[in-house]
């Protein structure tokens, strides 16, 4: 039973921080964004986003499930990425700063590889489950970058 309750904690942490991150939604501004034809539609990206955010709290139960002493440091830095996940989506889709949004795409990329790096000795398969989500970051900064050019970049979108 503690092991399901415990999975069901970091199942909400994640559920969470996609509904804080989901508060922010581009609205109108967005659909008169310039985007690279490349762009995934809007199902596509929820689609990629809900199973990312599974696998994410699947791989912190899995450090967590294991007890090693390493783990609470190894959480620390995986509940900062899901921090940066609502920065994120704060600055694109709330604030309409693609310039700084970019920007924390790069940070939040830097501690998904740290909590790699992190999982790894304490749990492989944890690590590995992590793996999508640098991958799909890789994407959104192409995007998100694109995204800047395409609309005029400039500091301005920054600050």
């Amino acid at each position: 039973m503690h092991r399901l309750f415990s999975l069901a904690v970091f199942l909400l942490l994640a559920v969470a921080a996609t509904a804080i991150g989901g508060q922010f939604t581009g609205g109108d501004w967005y659909y008169v964004l310039f985007t690279p034809a490349w762009t995934p539609s809007p199902m596509v990206m929820t689609s990629v986003w809900s199973v990312l955010f599974v696998l994410m709290a699947v791989s912190a139960w899995m450090v967590w499930d294991t007890m090693r002493g390493l783990a609470a440091a190894a959480l620390g830095w995986w509940g900062l990425q899901l921090l940066f996940s609502i920065m994120w989506s704060l600055m694109f889709f709330g604030w309409h700063r693609i310039g700084l949004s970019t920007a924390i795409v790069s940070l939040w990329f830097v501690v998904v590889v740290i909590v790699i790096k992190t999982f790894r000795p304490i749990k492989p398969e944890a690590a590995s489950l992590m793996v999508p989500l640098a991958a799909w970051l890789v994407f959104l900064w192409a995007l998100n970058f694109n995204q800047w050019q395409l609309n005029g970049g400039g500091l301005g979108s920054i600050f």
